[in-house]
């Protein structure tokens, strides 16, 4: 469903990164971490985390119950947090 989102094209962002600003280059990464999620779980966390809409919203969107729901959420949420290098220096 959200497989491809306009903008992602993360293919030069290697390149493009060396010549941008810092947070040029950790928008380039977040992009990147968000392409390698499976699209499911792409989908529930930019609905959920960045368009804000909950679950009763969600899940019937994405055919999902409350447990599948929530256990791409925290899947989605891990693969960012393991991906350091979008994060500005200095946060912990």
């Amino acid at each position: 469903m959200l497989a491809r989102l306009p903008g992602m094209d993360t293919s030069s962002a290697p390149n493009r990164a060396a010549a941008c600003p810092a947070s040029e280059r950790v928008w380039q990464a977040f992009l990147a971490a968000l392409h390698e999620l499976p699209p499911d779980m792409r989908a529930v966390l930019l609905l959920h985390d960045v368009l804000g809409a909950g679950f009763e919203d969600i899940a019937p969107l994405l055919g999902l119950d409350l447990p599948a729901y929530r256990q791409r959420l925290a899947r989605a949420r891990a693969h960012l947090l393991a991906r350091r290098d979008f994060q500005e220096p200095g946060t912990p």
